[in-house]
């Protein structure tokens, strides 16, 4: 690993494009390029659109990578694999390296696949569907049963049914314990809140990760210590958060969690992948910590502002709520259209592994490149109309969609079908038990997560007809 100084954009001509690209990163135009600051939040797809139309890809200072916002390019490079890593994809910077926290999601290959491989073993959409689309249903009709019962006739789309679902659903899918579910919900909350807050060359060791959302780091998890000794280890930790001497910890809890089903197996998720094997191989504790991890954060978030977004758009287009009320199997391009209108997640980081000509422009090695799935969703090279919600886009496409909101290529989105599932009945739910519902909150005054990442409204009312 190099040391990486700030690059300087260079411009290029090639047969395909001529792009005029800034010379300098000291020769900013008077607009931020920061993807992340408060303007961004309130509406980012007319920057997306000013940075693209300087060229497919703009240096920020801000963040210290490349800003992609064109959908064929940030579509190659996300099925680049060879020439673009994965390793700093959430914790951001050119320089990081963070072998602490083998998450399939900042691995490149041959480790990914080996990854991947041995999680699907455990987490499959046929197993996740089968098993738990009668609960997931059942939990559906108990959040919308509290809001009819309530009798003020609203649903705050996010508090009452689009946050909860996705939490509590992990949790039970995982094999959380119901009294645990609470301190659940707010572990999430935390690492949702700050994941992407990174310092100018990212994390360098997972316990700078831990620091970052509020944790104290985790034990040593070396595969030497003997089960008594994890086991003193344990009770210890358990001893000081029950005497109020340390707060609860995500990390540690998962650690615990993963303990208790070696030694004594149980009917859940996290017993079928400490059991999991492949050629040989199980997952090692940190492996199951990181992949635990990235389930409660992505399982939850897409899920959760993917719902917000839908019901948002049909409480503001009495048309199209009376179409898709009319024909449930518009629900499906429904959803397809609100993940490329609204991405749930707004993008995720690259680092170019070489020397590399994107449309004229020169990447050097080491630099960061943030792929902006929100830019590319509106990129009018792709989608005529973007700023348009249009349910047509989708209709004719039974198989993969091709917005990139789930991402693309190896790491496309494990749990795509999960969040797509949950998504769906809960828009079905409300369709079903109110004859028609109108936005309370206008747009103008929606207030959005502060996060770096993720895209959603931190409330939102809509009034019930029944």
């Amino acid at each position: 690993m190099t040391d990486q100084t700030t690059p300087t954009p260079q411009t290029t001509q090639t047969t395909q494009t001529t792009q005029t690209t800034p010379t300098t990163p000291t020769t900013q135009p008077a607009e931020s390029r920061h993807p992340f600051s408060p303007e961004m939040k309130e509406c980012p797809y007319p920057h997306y659109e000013a940075w693209r139309s300087e060229a497919p890809l703009v240096w920020s200072d801000e963040v210290g990578a490349w800003l992609v916002t064109s959908y064929p390019v940030a579509k190659g490079i996300l099925d680049d694999n060879q020439r673009f890593s994965s390793k700093n994809s959430v914790f951001g910077g050119p320089q990081v390296e963070h072998p602490e926290f083998p998450s399939m999601i900042n691995r490149d290959e041959p480790d990914h696949r080996k990854l991947r491989a041995l999680v699907s073993k455990a987490f499959t959409p046929r197993t996740i569907e089968g098993a738990w689309e009668p609960r997931i249903n059942e939990y559906i009709q108990e959040l919308l049963g509290a809001v009819e019962q309530r009798g003020d006739g609203r649903l705050e789309v996010v508090g009452d049914l689009a946050y909860p679902l996705p939490v509590q659903m992990i949790a039970e899918i995982i094999g959380i314990p119901p009294s645990m579910h609470a301190q659940f919900k707010h572990w999430s909350n935390l690492i949702v809140q700050d994941i992407g807050r990174v310092p100018e060359h990212g994390y360098e060791s997972l316990e700078e990760v831990a620091e970052a959302v509020g944790e104290q780091a985790p034990p040593r998890t070396q595969q030497e210590r003997t089960p008594e000794e994890m086991r003193a280890e344990f009770e210890e930790y358990a001893r000081r958060v029950q005497a109020g001497e340390e707060e609860p910890s995500l990390f540690m809890y998962f650690y615990m969690q993963i303990f208790d089903r070696q030694q004594n197996p149980r009917d859940d998720l996290m017993t079928r992948l400490v059991e999991a094997e492949v050629d040989g191989e199980h997952l090692t504790n940190n492996e199951l910590v990181a992949f635990l991890v990235l389930l409660l954060v992505a399982g939850n978030e897409t899920t959760t502002n993917l719902i917000s977004h839908a019901l948002r758009k049909l409480s503001q287009d009495l048309e199209l709520q009376r179409q898709v009320r009319a024909d449930r199997s518009l629900i499906r391009p429904l959803m397809e259209e609100a993940l490329r209108w609204e991405s749930p997640i707004q993008g995720f980081y690259r680092r170019a592994l070489e020397d590399v000509e994107v449309e004229g422009v020169h990447v050097k090695e080491g630099d960061a490149l943030l792929i902006l799935y929100g830019a590319a969703n509106h990129d009018p090279e792709k989608f005529e109309a973007p700023e348009e919600f249009r349910l047509d886009r989708f209709a004719a496409q039974t198989g993969s969609r091709d917005h990139l909101a789930f991402g693309y290529g190896i790491h496309f989105c494990l749990g795509a079908n999960l969040a797509r599932l949950e998504a769906g009945r809960a828009i079905e739910g409300v369709l079903d038990r109110w004859s028609e519902f109108t936005a309370i909150t206008p747009q103008d005054e929606i207030e959005w997560w502060d996060t770096p990442f993720f895209r959603g409204p931190i409330a939102f009312e809509i009034a019930l007809k029944q």
